[in-house]
């Protein structure tokens, strides 16, 4: 009898101080900021997802901007001469790559990107695909502001319907204003 109230005792003790094994555990802090991320039910709100997962540097945001079969597509990158194009994989780690060399000396170096309707080229809107063909404007500053590098040019997105109707881009492609001007592709080629 005396040894089964020891182990009692001891038992109610040990359960007293230990933590309830049948409780959920405490989620762990994300290692990295979600940034803004705008569910895509339409065309035009993938285009402001990769606005702000360029300027957040998220790469998770923008992968969910990109369908599966992505490709980027482009007119010419000086010094390259073979490929005018790369798949989804090949865009996912280059920019991973661009990311985490801003991320790097973030406090020196932000980007933000303006898009300008295009009013020669207007949007087309199907019920899974679409067409739209923006001017951008992608500047690279550093901490006081001022503009370091500069990159222009015209961008056609054909995008898709897919999972939850959510919208995503299938295809990228990316063209010069002039000779003179870099690129969106020639910032991305430098990270590939």
């Amino acid at each position: 009898m005396k040894k089964l109230t020891l182990i009692t005792l001891v038992l109610a003790l040990l359960f007293a101080c230990a933590k309830n094994p049948f409780s959920s555990r405490d989620s762990e802090a994300p290692f990295e900021e979600a940034g803004t991320f705008i569910p895509p039910t339409s065309p035009e709100i993938v285009l402001d997802n990769l606005r702000l997962a360029y300027e957040e540097m998220v790469i998770g945001n923008f992968i969910e901007s990109l369908d599966s079969n992505f490709v980027f597509v482009f007119d010419y990158i000086e010094g390259t001469l073979i490929d005018t194009s790369w798949g989804f994989a090949q865009e996912i780690n280059l920019t991973e790559n661009l990311f985490a060399d801003f991320r790097g000396d973030e406090a020196n170096r932000q980007i933000a990107i303006e898009f300008f309707e295009q009013s020669e080229q207007q949007d087309i809107l199907l019920d899974t695909t679409a067409m739209m063909i923006r001017g951008y404007l992608l500047t690279v500053s550093d901490s006081s502001g001022a503009a370091v590098a500069v990159y222009e040019g015209v961008a056609q997105f054909d995008l898709v319907e897919a999972a939850f109707n959510f919208w995503a881009i299938a295809r990228w492609e990316d063209l010069h204003l002039d000779t003179r001007s870099p690129s969106w592709a020639d910032l991305k080629n430098s990270y590939r």
